[in-house]
């Protein structure tokens, strides 16, 4: 991971489809978000994983300027100081 060039830091979410949906995920995301100006290390990205994803994650985008979607690719996980954040803080 640290070698790597191109790449864009993103947080791996999973989840179960009988507690929750892609759309409330997003709708969280999107109420707590502030899209950042394309940068591939730092930006706003929105990945999908078929074609209902996309669609939702199209529309949920909607007029929001400065996101990136697109389809989720190879997922590399970051060294372990960088593992669960948020309970971190």
């Amino acid at each position: 991971y640290s070698q790597m060039k191109d790449h864009t830091e993103s947080y791996l979410v999973e989840f179960d489809i009988k507690l929750t949906t892609y759309e409330r995920i997003l709708e969280k995301w999107k109420s707590i978000s502030s899209p950042y100006p394309s940068d591939r290390q730092y930006r706003t990205a929105i990945f999908f994983a078929n074609e209902k994803q996309e669609a939702v994650a199209r529309s949920m985008a909607g007029d929001m300027d400065d996101v990136d979607i697109e389809p989720v690719t190879r997922f590399y996980m970051a060294e372990e100081r960088h593992q669960n954040f948020l309970s971190r803080l």
